[in-house]
C-alpha cells in the first residue's frame, strides 16, 4: 500500500503553525526554583547540567550514561513524561531542549538529541523497537510535533519539523519538513514558497 502524502498546501499549513509556535513563557522566579530543585532530585543519578527544571509527573531512570544539559525543561500533564537510559547505553541532551508531558525518551543504546529542541506531547523516541536496536540523532533546533514517533536508527536534520502524528523510519534532511506515515520529507523552503504562492 503507497503512503498517503498530503498536499503542499496542507504541509505549507502545518509548518506556518509549527514556526508560529511561542517557547514555553519565563515562569516566576519561585516556581522557576521549584522546578530546578525537583529536577535535581527526579534526575540525581544522571550528569545535570545548570538550570534544568521538571514541572509535573516526570519519571526518570539512568543505568548507562546519561547527560541533560543547561537549562532543560520538562513538563508533566495528564501522562507522566518517562526519561529512561538502560544499561550500557548513552543518552545526551543537549541545552535548551523542552519536553512536553507525556514524552517517551529511552535510549537502550544511543540517542543524541542537540540544543533548543523542542518536543510536544505524546512523542516517542527510542532507538529500539522490539525487532532491532539502532541510535537515534537529533540535530539541534529540531522541532517535532505532538504524537510523532521516531523509530530507531534515524538522523533528524538540524532546524527541521517532524508533523504531527508523523512516524519517522528514515533520516530527515536539515531544513525539511517530514510528514505521514511512513514520514516523508520536503524542504522548508519549498514548503513556504507554496504557502506563497511564488
Amino acid at each position: 500500500m503507497r503512503p498517503v502524502l498530503p498536499s503542499t498546501a496542507e504541509a505549507a499549513q502545518v509548518v506556518r503553525a509549527g514556526l508560529q509556535m511561542v517557547r514555553t513563557e519565563v515562569l516566576p522566579r519561585a516556581e522557576r526554583a521549584v522546578g530546578v530543585a525537583r529536577a535535581r532530585w527526579l534526575f540525581r543519578a544522571f550528569r545535570l547540567g545548570q538550570g534544568v527544571a521538571a514541572y509535573g509527573p516526570v519519571t526518570a531512570r539512568n543505568e548507562g550514561h546519561a547527560e541533560l544539559g543547561d537549562k532543560l525543561t520538562f513538563l508533566g500533564g495528564m501522562l507522566p513524561t518517562s526519561v529512561v537510559c538502560y544499561s550500557g547505553a548513552r543518552l545526551l541532551v543537549g541545552a535548551e531542549t523542552q519536553f512536553n508531558y507525556g514524552v517517551s525518551l529511552e535510549a537502550w543504546e544511543s540517542v543524541q538529541i542537540g540544543a533548543r529542541c523542542m518536543f510536544a506531547s505524546f512523542v516517542r523516541v527510542s532507538d529500539r523497537d522490539g525487532q532491532r536496536i539502532a541510535p537515534i540523532i537529533i540535530e539541534d533546533d529540531v522541532w517535532v510535533a505532538h504524537g510523532a514517533i521516531l523509530l530507531p536508527g534515524v538522523r533528524i536534520g538540524a532546524r527541521s519539523v517532524v508533523s504531527a502524528g508523523s512516524i519517522v523510519s528514515q533520516d530527515v534532511p536539515p531544513d525539511s519538513l517530514a510528514m505521514g506515515n511512513p514520514a516523508r520529507s520536503m524542504t522548508l523552503d519549498l514548503v513556504a514558497r507554496e504557502a506563497t504562492g511564488t
